[in-house]
Order: structure tokens, then C-alpha cells, then sequence
């Protein structure tokens, strides 16, 4: 590399470290957490061609317009000699703690911080022990160790995929394999973590992170802490948060920061709160559902929500009516358990309807043999939603009616509906 002092310290400012004209430790860590936090290949490319030729440095780099002089010693009274300093090439090395955890040095100022930290063994200690020390290496580097580290848990192997899942536990197991295969490939974290995220599969992970050029609108641990931040606002308003999961990805993909979302609840709570006991009464005069509070806001931030709620508290009202017609009584939250499961009016109509005709017989029957009643709501979900345990409670109490009827079977039925002692007439 060969740059003048004025041009490293050009490269500093844009870098963010002071500008000393020498290249050392933290203007290496500086442009090689640069590069890794790019966000595209085409990006990574374009700073690797910037700031790689300063990333591989080792030592401290002067300016080539620097000039070592060795200076004579001057006379003086107690006659100090004066000596030119001699820097010597730095070959990297493992250190070890008594725990025998590795961690790669690659200058004389690490080696200082790591023996400060309790690696001062030149060799692993006798015994179990060995890895990567990655919540050291977090306290000692911060975020750029965390960036780094994969790098250094393949070269080391045996858990590499256990490690990297506990450094970056935002990443899907997809994408972890995807980065430690393209690693191994290429031996560049920052090209692996590159193709990484223009893989198809970034898409299926983090909805929304991409913008059409195919670059990121956000690293995957912003995209994470966006979504926590976004659903814990939609929480404030007693609001299920995994209802909004297309609202929470639709804002993500037009750049809606959390906070803006946070302030569009706000302001939209603000102008639907006053006009709630109008809504509430329009919905029940003209659908006949009583909307809460929670709903109306609900249907306001969200269409997607809004059809839902809309659509399901109608086929509620409606299982309701037919089950009243049908001479039984059925609140709110069992319609709207049933419309859940799938129940329509049409299917609402038949069960009840069945149920009026032969309910009472069935549970006079249930009665007779010991066992637990059969409700309307049951009867319905046995014989229109095929419900398996209110199914089989039912076919067991009209099976033992039907062996109990049928002298010519000879058979003796158990209480649970299982036949024994099954004869041929």
C-alpha cells in the first residue's frame, strides 16, 4: 500500500477515527467493519476496492512521504543515547485461558488487551475445555467481534453452526448454513455475508427488507428490532400483534420507520377514539353486531383486520339467529369459536336444526349409560366440523344404543362403546 500521510488521514475522517496519519489496530477495525456492513455485493465489492488494502495492514503504517532518520546523539551532560525505533513484523498467534478458550491475536496492542483479560496461555491447559470465548470477545471488540467472529468459528470447526446461532440469533437456520457454506467456499466473510443476502431465501425470512434494486433497506437485526418495536406499539392498544403481521411487513416495505408507525396509531386512535359510540351503533343497527372498542380501532388500522372482524362477528350474529330459531342458546363467543372452525350459516342451519330433532334423545341416552352430556354447541362441531372427541363421544353413545336395541348381536358393549363377546347368531 502506498499512501501519503495527508491520504491516511483523509481516509480516517471517513472512517471516523481520528486522523493521526498512521494505520494501526483501530483504523483496521475501522474499515474492516465498513466493508462487513455492507449491504449488497455490488457494495461490498466497491469497499473491499476502498478500504481492503488497509484492512490487510499489519503493524503501524506510515505515510509513504514519512522519512526515517537516525538521529545522531547529541552532546549533553548526562549523554543519553538516542535510538530509532524498529518495527517488527507481527506473526499472528493463539492465546489460551486456564478455561482452554482460544482467541487469535493479531497485533502486539491485542495481545496486551487479551492477556488483561485472563489469556496468557501460549498453549491449551491440560484437560476439557477449548472454543471460542465470544461473550470475552463481545466485551473486549463490541459489535465488530460479533461481525468478525464467524470467521474465526469456522476456522476453529468443531461447533461452528452452535456458535454462529448464538451470535447472530436474529438469523434464520437457513441463512446461518447458507453463510457458513459460502464462507467455506470462498474464505471472505464479507463476500459470504454479501451472497448471503442476495439469496432468494432473505426474502422468505425478512419480508419487506429488500427494496426493488435488490439492496436492504436495513441489516436482519434492525429488521427484527423493527418488528418487535412495531408489534409492541400495536400491544399498547390491546391489539394481537400477529393479526397485523401483512400491516407490519407493508410498512417495512414503504420505509416506514417504527417510530412513524407508532405515531400513526397515535394520531389515528386520537381521530377514531371520538367517534367510537357512532361506529358502535352504526354496526349494530346495520349488521347487528356489537363491536368493542379494541375492534372498531382495529378495523381502522388495518383493511386486512378490518374484513376479518367485520366478516366474523356477521357469521357470529348469524349462528347465533339460527341457533335461536332452532330453540337453543348460543352466546357470542361460542359463535365466533365456531365460525373459527369453519362453521357458515348454511352449516349453522343443518346442525342446529338435527339437533332439535334428536338432541334430546341422544342425551337421554347418554344419560342411561353414565356418561358425560352432549350439548347443541358439541352436536354441531361433531357433525358439521367433524371436531374428533365430540365425533367419537357422539358415535359412542348411538352405537351402544344400537347394540343395546339388537338382541340378534348377542354382544355386550363397555361403557367406553367397545364391543366384547361379538357372536354369530
Amino acid at each position: 500500500m502506498d499512501m501519503t500521510t495527508e491520504e491516511i488521514k483523509a481516509l480516517q475522517r471517513e472512517l471516523g477515527v481520528t486522523p493521526d496519519g498512521i494505520i494501526g489496530p483501530i483504523t483496521r477495525a475501522a474499515a474492516e467493519a465498513k466493508i462487513a456492513g455492507s449491504r449488497s455485493i455490488a457494495e461490498a465489492t466497491a469497499l473491499s476496492e476502498q478500504f481492503g488494502s488497509v484492512a490487510n495492514t499489519e503493524g503501524l503504517v506510515r505515510g509513504s512521504d514519512t522519512v526515517d532518520v537516525t538521529t545522531e546523539p547529541e552532546e549533553s551532560d548526562d549523554e543519553e543515547e538516542v535510538t530509532e525505533d524498529i518495527e517488527e513484523e507481527f506473526t499472528p498467534f493463539y492465546l489460551y485461558n486456564e478455561n482452554g478458550v482460544a482467541i487469535l491475536v493479531n497485533s502486539a496492542d491485542q495481545e496486551s488487551i487479551y492477556r488483561g483479560q485472563g489469556f496468557t496461555l501460549t498453549s491449551p491447559p491440560s484437560g476439557e475445555g477449548g472454543g471460542v470465548d465470544t461473550d470475552t470477545l463481545s466485551d473486549i471488540l463490541g459489535t465488530y467481534a460479533q461481525q468478525q467472529q464467524v470467521q474465526e468459528v469456522a476456522q476453529i470447526g468443531a461447533s461452528t453452526y452452535e456458535q454462529a446461532k448464538g451470535l447472530f440469533p436474529y438469523l434464520d437456520d437457513r441463512l446461518i448454513r447458507l453463510y457458513l457454506d459460502k464462507y467455506a467456499e470462498s474464505g471472505n466473510e464479507r463476500l459470504a455475508l454479501a451472497e448471503m443476502r442476495a439469496d432468494p431465501i432473505m426474502a422468505e425470512v425478512y419480508p419487506g427488507i429488500k427494496r426493488t434494486d435488490g439492496t436492504l433497506r436495513m441489516t436482519e437485526q434492525e429488521y427484527v428490532a423493527a418488528i418487535d418495536n412495531m408489534k409492541a406499539s400495536l400491544r399498547n392498544y390491546n391489539l394481537n400483534p400477529n393479526e397485523f403481521e401483512d400491516d407490519i411487513v407493508g410498512a417495512i416495505s414503504g420505509d416506514v420507520s417504527p417510530l412513524e408507525f407508532r405515531q400513526r396509531l397515535d394520531a389515528g386512535y386520537e381521530g377514531v377514539v371520538n367517534n367510537i359510540p357512532q361506529v358502535k351503533e352504526a354496526y349494530l343497527q346495520n349488521f347487528g353486531v356489537d363491536l368493542p372498542d379494541e375492534s372498531i380501532f382495529a378495523m381502522f388500522v388495518s383493511p386486512n383486520v378490518a374484513t376479518k372482524i367485520l366478516e366474523g362477528n356477521i357469521r357470529a350474529s348469524q349462528v347465533i339467529g339460527e341457533a335461536e330459531s332452532a330453540g337453543f342458546g348460543v352466546n357470542k363467543l361460542v359463535a365466533q369459536s365456531l365460525v373459527q372452525q369453519g362453521l357458515t350459516q348454511e352449516g349453522a342451519r343443518k346442525g342446529f336444526g338435527q339437533a332439535q330433532l334428536s338432541l334430546r334423545g341422544i342425551q337421554g341416552a347418554a344419560a342411561r349409560q353414565g356418561r358425560q352430556n352432549i350439548t347443541a354447541t358439541e352436536y354441531v362441531e361433531a357433525t358439521q366440523l367433524g371436531a374428533a372427541q365430540e365425533l367419537q363421544r357422539l358415535q359412542n353413545v348411538l352405537q351402544q344404543v344400537e347394540t343395546e336395541s339388537s338382541a340378534i348381536l348377542g354382544a355386550v358393549r363397555t361403557q367406553q362403546g367397545a364391543v366384547t363377546g361379538l357372536e354369530e347368531a
